[in-house]
């Protein structure tokens, strides 16, 4: 090879290692693409079937292969592998790239050149600092005749190749998390990146790195826009151009000059150029040779690479030394500590813990003085005072003599996860509770069911002023008020809204107001600004009047000095209807507002609330169909505005004339399917009280056997919890069998299967437990037509 051929190819090594360099940032997050297009790349140049990069150390025992790369993907298989390895036992330690093709080979690689029906391979052995990491494998080489020229190029790239495959693996693994990745790359900047330029022919950069124009002073972007003559301090334009041309004949060039800065100073460079003449371009490597300079490039380079691998753990990540003072972190520790832009560096863990803390930090640092290494959590005060709760894994930390000078922290905030954690266990336990009280409520109703029927019942054929009439009149109002109770207990445990109907929102707002005039601390004024004209609303009023309350309470107790709590409705033009709940109190931060409508989340103290005020009022208004907004800021206030579609407004029919119309039905034939006996009992007494003739079976099966027989009933009383079919499987049998009766289905716990069921199925109506005479009467009436 003559001296100027081996200037070209040396030129061209170098031109491919810089291509290669630049393309590692774009898959410096990805590994395995990095591989494939490294042996993508290789197999281009080579000219071969098949490029593998494989991991393995010197134990092939302890540590078999593996490959990391390879090109063709396709050609992966049980086969490739078992051959490679055969290829590695066979030449365990090779000194450099070696090529062997048939028939010239030793005896184990013709076995294994067999086994992979192929004739020729090249086994390049790849080392970082003596240490053997991995084997770069060629297979099947196309051009047998530039061995020499395979073997330079192979020998001079084995470095570059094992520093990425030990770089590849260092990410893959996440072994020595900072330091040894900031090695490698203070070795890779070792290898000609402390500055580089791309220059066309004519002298005008094409492309510049950081390090450059960290020298020079300008961007990247404004090198792009300059000859090289601008950036020469020794040369004139002419000159340059001269110098240009020479390096484009001879191929490359080695030389002191000085470069100019942005600013107008300069300062020493050396200059190692190589033609690449296929594109007519000319690849700079410049060393800045002031020896400040140069020791501050190099620091700030490694600091950034540092930084960039610290931050891409997205954790906390700080040192300290052996009297707990910061003396690194990345930005996520400041993140975490609460500092803000202010710098944690020169801080002292004690600013950040209680007395229990940091007697914690400080035995842990006697433990990494012992070489210990340790995962636990610990707490920190933040800047603005909130307690925070940290995983925390620690080692120590060493100088060049091995001595401990303190402390390497990767850790990250778990605050979050306990609350909720917290938070799971404490909605499983509501949610049991709930079930519970759903179970609860049910059995109560069908106790209350018989004592109201029966009370209301009886209440109606005493005069009034008799001793009978007293007592059942007391009995009744009892009923009623457990009933209430119990109705408390289902809106705990039910999810859904139910008992949809007509609701004023300017009476639900001044009976609210009546109510709070009497409870609130007297220096809280309530105002009210109604729109007299605004609509009405479809909804639960006791839901609606909970989250009314609920919303007040947070007012005031948001006004402990005293304010103003302003209630108001008015239409908007949307037709919708706003209802608004207003104060003048503290406010909230833009972080507390952020989560305001979170379950559990509460900024009151502990014992004082349980954070579901404002989700409750939340999924409430969801409920209603309608939207919940707050506007707040620290100091002013705030305002919880909520809309709702309005409805036109519904006429409740009179309990005179429902009375009327059931009084002057004919009697009718009543199927009770209930296997409760107080309810049988009960519901039958009040339609016999009725006039009409009830038909008791305990469940829907004994039900259906009736019918299937030839009963044919008026009307259909179905308890929805029964033991075997229960109310849901007996409703669409009875539906079936008797597509034109009416069918109320009786129910304690009016939850959302029993609503589906009577959305469904045509002809069923819920009556909820438990309900009175009156009650049952103004039923029939509404779902029987006049005889």
């Amino acid at each position: 090879m003559t001296e100027r051929n081996q200037r070209t190819d040396a030129a061209a090594v170098q031109f491919m290692i810089v291509d290669l360099l630049a393309e590692i940032l774009r898959f410096s997050e990805s590994p395995a693409e990095m591989g494939r297009f490294l042996t993508r790349k290789l197999r281009e140049v080579l000219g071969v079937r098949a490029v593998a990069m494989l991991q393995h150390g010197s134990d092939l025992q302890r540590n078999p292969i593996r490959i990391v790369a390879l090109e063709p993907e396709r050609a992966r298989n049980g086969n490739l592998l078992a051959g490679l390895g055969q290829v590695i036992k066979a030449d365990p330690d090779p000194k450099n790239a070696t090529i062997y093709f048939q028939p010239l080979v030793p005896k184990a690689i013709g076995e294994a050149l067999g086994s992979l029906e192929i004739k020729s391979l090249s086994l390049t052995p790849l080392r970082v600092g003596g240490l053997r990491v991995g084997t770069l494998i060629a297979l099947d080489h196309l051009d047998l005749q530039r061995t020499d020229d395979v073997i330079h190029m192979l020998d001079v790239l084995s470095p570059v190749f094992a520093l990425i495959l030990r770089n590849a693996l260092h990410f893959e693994s996440q072994e020595e998390k900072v330091v040894a990745q900031a090695e490698e790359y203070r070795a890779l900047l070792r290898t000609n990146l402390d500055g580089f330029v791309l220059v066309n022919g004519r002298g005008d950069l094409l492309d510049a790195n950081e390090a450059y124009a960290r020298m020079t002073g300008y961007s990247i972007e404004e090198l792009r826009t300059l000859h090289v003559s601008a950036l020469e301090a020794n040369e004139t334009r002419t000159e340059t151009d001269q110098h240009t041309e020479k390096m484009k004949a001879e191929g490359m060039d080695r030389f002191q000059s000085r470069h100019k800065r942005k600013d107008g100073s300069s300062f020493p460079v050396e200059v190692s150029t190589t033609h690449i003449p296929s594109r007519d371009m000319i690849i700079g490597f410049i060393r800045d040779l002031t020896e400040k300079a140069e020791a501050e490039s190099s620091l700030r380079e490694s600091e950034a690479h540092h930084r960039e691998l610290i931050e891409i753990l997205g954790e906390g990540v700080a040192a300290t030394d052996l009297h707990e003072t910061i003396i690194m972190a990345n930005p996520e520790a400041a993140r975490i500590f609460g500092v803000g832009s202010n710098p944690l560096i020169g801080q002292n863990l004690r600013t950040f813990m209680d007395d229990v803390d940091w007697h914690q930090a400080r035995a842990q640092t006697t433990r990494r003085v012992d070489g210990q290494t340790d995962s636990y959590q610990t707490h920190i005060r933040r800047a603005d005072g909130t307690r925070r709760t940290l995983q925390l894994t620690a080692t120590p930390r060493r100088d060049a003599a091995g001595q401990v000078t303190g402390s390497l922290a990767v850790f990250r905030d778990i605050t979050d996860e306990i609350q909720t954690q917290e938070a799971l266990r404490l909605a499983q336990k509501m949610e049991s509770l709930g079930n519970l009280a759903g179970g609860l409520a049910h059995d109560m109703n069908n106790v209350l069911g018989a004592i109201l029927g029966l009370a209301t019942t009886n209440l109606d054929l005493q005069p009034e002023g008799t001793r009978l009439h007293s007592t059942f009149q007391t009995i009744t109002k009892a009923c009623l008020r457990g009933r209430n109770m119990v109705k408390s207990l289902l809106d705990f445990a039910r999810k859904d809204m139910t008992g949809e109907r007509s609701v004023s929102l300017n009476g639900l707002v001044q009976e609210e107001a009546r109510l709070l005039e009497r409870t609130i601390p007297a220096n809280v004024a309530i105002r009210l600004d109604l729109d007299p004209q605004v609509g009405t609303i479809l909804g639960d009023p006791d839901a609606l009047s909970l989250v009314l309350m609920n919303l007040c309470v947070n007012a005031v107790d948001a006004m402990p000095e005293g304010g103003n709590l302003t209630l108001g409705t008015r239409n908007l033009t949307d037709g919708r209807v706003l209802l608004t709940v207003a104060d003048t109190g503290s406010g909230m931060s833009p972080e507390t507002l952020e989560h305001a409508v979170e379950p559990f989340y509460t900024t009151k103290a502990q014992g004082k609330g349980t954070g579901l005020g404002l989700s409750l009022a939340y999924s409430t208004v969801k409920a209603h169909h309608g939207d919940l907004s707050i506007q707040s800021r620290l100091g002013l206030g705030t305002t919880v505005e909520m809309r709702f579609q309005s409805v036109p407004t519904q006429v409740e029919p009179a309990t005179r004339e429902e009375d009327e119309a059931t009084q002057s039905g004919a009697s009718c034939r009543i199927l009770l399917v209930d296997d409760d006996e107080l309810i049988q009992s009960s519901v039958a007494a009040q339609l016999e009280a009725m006039g009409h003739e009830a038909t008791v079976t305990s469940s829907g099966e004994q039900a259906m056997e009736l019918v299937n027989q030839g009963f044919r009933p008026d009307v259909v009383i179905l308890d929805m919890n029964m033991p075997g079919w229960g109310g849901a499987r007996t409703l669409p049998r009875l539906r079936a069998a008797l597509p034109e009766v009416p069918i109320l289905l009786s129910t304690g716990r009016a939850d959302q299967r029993a609503l589906d069921l009577a959305r469904a199925i045509q002809g069923v109506t819920i009556l909820a437990k438990p309900f009175s005479f009156r009650e049952l009467q103004a039923t029939f009436a509404a779902i029987l037509p006049k005889r």
